[in-house]
């Protein structure tokens, strides 16, 4: 089983670790002047290097090298036994503990009888407690006892997400170091450092989206980059990454937020259709762009704000947002915002994915004053012509949607549930012929599946099951989940009336799997040729 790259690179020295240049320095300096306190609190976001540090400091004050030549260097050797134990993970005395799964008093208690034991082998016994706010009251109340009068050769360090559920009691016994989020680009350049050492090529636009969605950790980077390598390409594109993350490139949603400061709706609308047709999550899409509108609004009050938001912003958007917002008015934005978090929550459950979109965008337009004491621009008037014409084929057309699904079925059942379920290359060919119509039908209940299932293709009927071919191994895993797997079967069900079991195999496997393939192509061609329809290409 392959290790995660946040674990398999996991930095082993301070030198290593990327941003925290403050806690860093602060944790060097007390170790080379000999002051190490003996209870520390790290508190700050996820995947932000809390527990990386902690480690990296239990192994500098446990060195042998700094123990032999009494002058500490602030780092760790990495080459004495201490340090290899504690790197390997066998070291005794370095006790861990995650308080989500240790919450009560006993739990603390016990570990008040083993603090009073000696280390074994290390010159500190380190205890490092992550998400310590999870104790309960009286675990707080046992622990307080010890952290007051803590023996000569124990180190407590406590790790936290949510500092504010700590007791002021124990605040005023640690030494506390708040973590920051880093920026995207130090994400970034570490991204491009894993990629080379895992000797992959990615384009440096996607691994800014992998930087920019992981908010700041950078562990949740480095996982997602994890998850994108295992698919196995040899070089990574950018579309590849916004597919898999259900997202767009900055410079679409920069588009997008333009057409829309430009009062240019039939552009806006036109976006939101061609969005739908390339399979976006409208879920992931709405809570870009209301951080898109959060970023321009706190930019629009105090530009300066700019370097904070550097956890969130590249260079390019941060320059996009600033000549846009020259562009807005400061209550326009924040219409908009408000318009859109209203809808998003009014519109959750809606089987229209867009809807949501397309509602607050109309809203946005109707609630514009005209210039007073003015008649309507042409510019507004064709807007308003534009928009409601639109909006008047947009309903037609969810009316005709509605219809069809509602006639589809029964239409359907009574036309194929008397077919001859013997006949495998006429199910196949019949298959073939809906399958847009089965994609399409899937999109009411789970968007991105059906994005998958676009990047599919049915090749033949085995037995009891529909054999799919899928490109990477990340699309076979996403169709074989027994809840995505049940869903397309019952959509296949519903709309041909063939009952199958579905398997889905990867190009690779299939080739090996099914040798003879290339006799039976003749097969699925006559049947697509009876049938009508046309073979699904990826």
């Amino acid at each position: 089983m392959s290790t995660t790259l946040y674990r398999k690179y996991r930095p082993a020295t301070f030198s290593e670790v990327i941003g925290q240049k403050h806690v860093v320095q602060t944790l060097k300096n007390s170790i080379k002047s000999g002051r190490i306190g003996q209870a520390y609190l790290f508190a700050g976001p996820r995947g932000t290097g809390k527990t990386s540090i902690a480690r990296i400091f239990a192994k500098t004050i446990n060195c042998a090298a700094d123990l032999e030549t009494k002058f500490p260097s602030g780092e760790p050797c990495l080459k004495c036994i201490p340090c290899k134990n504690i790197l390997d993970g066998r070291a005794l005395d370095i006790i861990e503990i995650d308080a989500a799964s240790h919450t009560g008093v006993d739990n603390i208690r016990e570990l008040k009888e083993t603090v009073q034991l000696p280390p074994s082998a290390l010159k500190y016994k380190v205890y490092i407690i992550d998400e310590v706010h999870m104790l309960s009251g009286g675990a707080f109340n046992a622990l307080l006892k010890t952290l007051e009068e803590p023996p000569a050769h124990v180190i407590f360090i406590l790790a936290t997400t949510e500092v504010h559920k700590i007791p002021e009691t124990i605040l005023s016994r640690v030494q506390r170091f708040n973590f920051t989020r880093l920026t995207v680009e130090e994400i970034t350049s570490r991204l491009e450092d894993l990629a080379k050492l895992e000797k992959v090529k990615v384009d440096r636009e996607a691994l800014e989206i992998i930087a920019t969605s992981s908010e700041g950790g950078m562990r949740n980077a480095e996982s997602l980059l994890g998850q994108i390598i295992a698919l196995e390409d040899k070089k990574i594109t950018t579309k590849e990454v916004e597919f898999l993350l259900g997202t767009i490139s900055e410079k679409e949603l920069s588009d997008f937020v333009g057409a829309i400061i430009e009062k240019n709706i039939p552009e806006s609308f036109s976006k939101i259709s061609k969005l739908r047709e390339s399979g976006i999550d409208f879920k992931n899409f709405g809570k870009s762009l209301l951080n898109y509108l959060r970023q321009m609004l706190v930019l629009k009050i105090n530009p300066e704000l700019g370097k904070k938001l550097s956890y969130e912003l590249t260079k390019e958007r941060l320059k996009q947002i600033n000549d846009q917002i020259n562009n807005i008015e400061l209550s326009e934005i924040l219409d908009l915002i408000n318009t859109l978090q209203e809808n998003t929550e009014k519109f959750r459950n809606s089987p229209i994915p867009q809807l949501f979109l397309e509602v607050s965008l109309a809203k946005t337009v109707c609630r514009r004053p005209a210039p007073a004491n003015t008649a309507a621009t042409p510019a507004s008037s064709k807007n308003e012509t534009a928009l409601a014409a639109l909006l008047q084929v947009e309903l037609s057309a969810k009316k005709k949607e509605i219809a069809s699904k509602n006639d589809k079925p029964e239409e359907t059942d009574a036309k194929f549930r008397n077919k001859n379920v013997n006949n495998p290359d006429e199910d196949f060919g019949l298959i073939l012929s809906r399958w847009l119509d089965i994609i399409e039908s899937l999109k009411i209940y789970n968007h991105s599946l059906s994005s998958v299932l676009k990047m599919s293709q049915p090749m033949l009927i085995d037995g009891k099951y529909l054999i799919l071919r899928t490109k990477y191994s990340f699309y076979n895993d996403k169709i074989s989940e027994t809840q995505n797997r049940l869903t397309i079967e019952k959509a296949i069900d519903k709309i041909t009336g063939v009952v199958l079991r579905l398997k889905a195999i990867t190009e690779k496997d299939f080739s090996s799997q099914f040798p003879d393939f290339k006799e039976k192509k003749s097969l699925i061609q006559e049947a697509v040729d009876i049938f009508g329809g046309k073979i699904v290409k990826e």
